[in-house]
């Protein structure tokens, strides 16, 4: 697992992406942790939620992390969305893919997101189909050592 240039976690809002990228950002030298929520503030203002931006704003973040390997830093990225032409660019350039899932009720009663936006991944846009690999946020001390496998 070592052998990997980079990493992406994917996940629904509220999953637990950004908690799994910053603990295995603790335990890696030289990396930087690419928060799709921070691109879109900063980088990404020009778009929205609808599939199309979503899909512009997974290429940013990809480009973004190609940057970062070519600059000898480790890239965490963390996105709601992911499809599979980026998931095989992504392949191609060693970064592995992971999906961050947690009980649908539970999350759903903790974010409003699902109640009244639009545009909400599982919600309105349907949620890729992708063979990655998935950790499962159900218990924090369980989630930290299955994250642990990729660090």
């Amino acid at each position: 697992m070592k052998n990997y240039k980079g990493f992406w976690f994917c996940g629904l809002a509220g999953s637990g992406k950004t908690t799994a990228a910053k603990f295995l950002q603790k335990k890696l030298k030289k990396s930087i942790l690419i928060d799709g929520d921070e691109v879109r503030k900063y980088i990404s203002t020009d778009l929205g939620y609808s599939e199309k931006d979503r899909v512009k704003q997974i290429k940013r973040l990809h480009g973004i992390a190609i940057i970062a390997i070519k600059s000898g830093i480790i890239p965490i990225v963390t996105s709601v969305y992911m499809n599979k032409v980026i998931l095989l660019n992504c392949k191609k350039k060693k970064i592995l893919v992971i999906e961050v899932d947690r009980d649908l009720k539970k999350l759903f009663k903790v974010r409003k997101i699902y109640k009244k936006t639009k545009n909400v991944v599982s919600k309105d846009i349907r949620k890729k189909k992708l063979n990655i690999p998935i950790i499962y946020n159900n218990n924090l001390k369980v989630f930290r050592k299955e994250i642990n496998k990729f660090g």
